[in-house]
């Protein structure tokens, strides 16, 4: 399994790629679902990192302010913040946040995951949350895309988020026997309240993890 290295896409690979993520997928969704019940009943804000075309804003309920940032910004708003948020800090002016999320993200970040981490950390508030997903690469048909940077196994990960968080939960996404995303015939609709891994089968079949994290007490 590849370590990380500093290799980096520029904002001119982005400014492409986050045109595939204008329609929500289901990750996306599910994250919505898990954030919108932490949320409920809260008047809260939520920094969205590698936002790419902020389809979760969407998603999200009324009482949560939604901030993105993300390297490539398709469209101007004042809630969108256009940062190479891995050379520069992750950090939208002096706000902190109920809610940090980042999906699809530390597949990319190389050797200053754990630098990112901190950062977060700094703008989280005392009792908030950081919700982050990463591919579970232990899939028996995965596959290592060369723009990966940042390869690893769960366990590893999951190790470097408690030196700096409290890793509350830490379970699928989703399964699939393709390493892709549930579709219709992949029973979407259960998957989407499956918060938890089932021994044996989740190593193999999930298709990334979910991990929930907090400040440490």
């Amino acid at each position: 399994m590849k370590e990380a290295v500093e290799n980096y896409r520029s904002r001119d690979y982005w400014i492409v790629e986050n045109t595939q993520y204008a329609d929500p997928s289901f990750r996306l969704r599910k994250l919505a679902r898990i954030v919108n019940e932490i949320g409920r009943g809260r008047t809260c804000s939520l920094l969205d990192v590698g936002c790419g075309p902020a389809a979760l804003r969407q998603l999200i309920s009324p009482n949560i302010s939604y901030f993105g940032l993300d390297i490539a910004i398709q469209q101007p708003a004042s809630y969108l913040r256009e940062v190479d948020f891995v050379r520069d800090e992750i950090s939208f002016g002096e706000r902190r946040f109920d809610f940090v999320v980042g999906m699809g993200v530390f597949e990319y970040m190389g050797q200053r995951q754990n630098r990112k981490f901190e950062e977060i950390r700094n703008i989280l508030n005392k009792d908030g949350k950081f919700v982050m997903s990463y591919i579970n690469f232990g899939h028996f048909r995965r596959k290592v895309w060369p723009n990966y940077n940042n390869v690893q196994p769960i366990a590893k990960m999951k190790h470097s988020l408690e030196e700096i968080f409290q890793v509350e939960r830490c379970f699928p996404a989703s399964h699939h026997w393709r390493q892709k995303q549930p579709g219709k015939n992949s029973i979407p609709g259960i998957q989407m309240r499956l918060n938890f891994s089932i021994p044996l089968f989740s190593p193999m079949l999930a298709v990334e993890y979910f991990f929930i994290c907090s400040h440490r007490k």
